[in-house]
């Protein structure tokens, strides 16, 4: 499945209006914030059809996973629906969750305050839910998603930087490495090592910037957000390095602006897993042919670290978190 779904749900009480455009969307909060009561409306609506009172508008197949033993065999049935998956289901915290999701055409919104580290969902999906004042009791409450988190972080004040710490040591490090004079590149050797990584070198330095691949950093995002309220860094996840790229017009695309605008009409969830998957390949594709340019995450080629190339990579980091490199 591709493109962003709208959904609106509604009762004679409540109505709940919003977009899912990934394959994973996760909604977090405190209780009574809405969260149970989105996926039992689901459920009900599916189970009683108009006699449930509730109207469910969606351009493909909206339903509530309601448990069971049979929860693999059920996912790999379905196809192209948006499946809501409320807390309370320990299975989606596994790997086997992760790996039976991994192939199927479906977008899962998955309700749960606990990060889920073998999925690679984005920072940019992550939801809260909060009730507006379009609606006023006793007419009607109205929620609606709302981000938690940001590709961008910036420092509270301007401090320089004498430490990126990054991902792992490839592509992104090599490029910074490469690009950033007099700043010591640090590779976490893996994203969940990352808030570890800041955490020893800040009591070093507090003149740290963290860039990390925000497709698939959602897990550790909020940890490292909390962190950052006892030492203040800045910090930038972007789709990926390879997005970067791309963005930055140093390799030739067809139609790069619509894709990079609108992204989700054009990734399929079941071949690509996660945004940053597909932004490698395009990546790839798009450079195979030409020696120079041919893009490999493993040996970056001098081509994207040299002269004009280099500071057009480097402009699109925003420029608040630029300034401090």
């Amino acid at each position: 499945m591709k493109g962003k779904h709208h959904v609106l749900l509604e009762t004679n009480k409540v109505k709940y209006e919003f977009d899912i455009k990934r394959n994973i969307t996760i909604i977090q909060g405190d209780s009574a914030t809405g969260k149970t009561t989105l996926a039992s409306l689901v459920s009900d609506n599916s189970r009683y059809g108009e006699a449930a009172g509730i109207r469910l508008q969606s351009d493909v197949p909206c339903v509530t996973y309601n448990g069971g033993d049979f929860w693999k065999q059920e996912f790999e049935a379905y196809q192209d629906t948006i499946i809501i998956i409320d807390e309370g289901n320990s299975f989606i915290f596994t790997k086997e969750f992760a790996k039976t999701i991994q192939n199927t055409s479906n977008y899962y919104v998955l309700i749960t305050r606990k990060p889920l580290y073998y999925l690679p969902y984005s920072v940019s999906e992550i939801y809260g839910i909060r009730t507006s004042g379009k609606y006023h009791y006793p007419e009607k409450i109205y929620h609606e998603f709302y981000p938690l988190y940001f590709q961008e972080v910036d420092p509270d004040e301007k401090k320089g930087c004498k430490i990126l710490v990054v991902e792992d040591k490839r592509a992104g490090y090599q490029f910074y490495t490469h690009s950033l004079d007099g700043i010591n590149c640090i590779s976490a050797e893996g994203n969940s090592n990352i808030i570890k990584k800041v955490m020893e070198y800040a009591n070093a330095s507090n003149e740290i910037t963290v860039i990390a691949d925000g497709a698939a950093f959602g897990a550790y995002v909020g940890e490292l957000v909390s962190y950052r309220k006892q030492s203040d860094f800045a910090i930038y996840l972007p789709e990926s390095f390879e997005w970067m790229v791309l963005k930055a017009g140093v390799v030739n695309f067809d139609n790069i602006e619509d894709v990079l605008s609108k992204p989700e009409e054009y990734i399929e969830s079941k071949e690509y897993f996660s945004w940053e998957r597909y932004f490698t390949s395009t990546l790839r594709n798009c450079t195979a042919s030409d020696l120079i340019k041919s893009y490999s995450k493993d040996a970056l080629k001098p081509y994207y670290f040299s002269g004009k190339n280099k500071e057009k990579i480097l402009s699109v980091i925003p420029e608040k978190i630029r300034e401090q490199l």
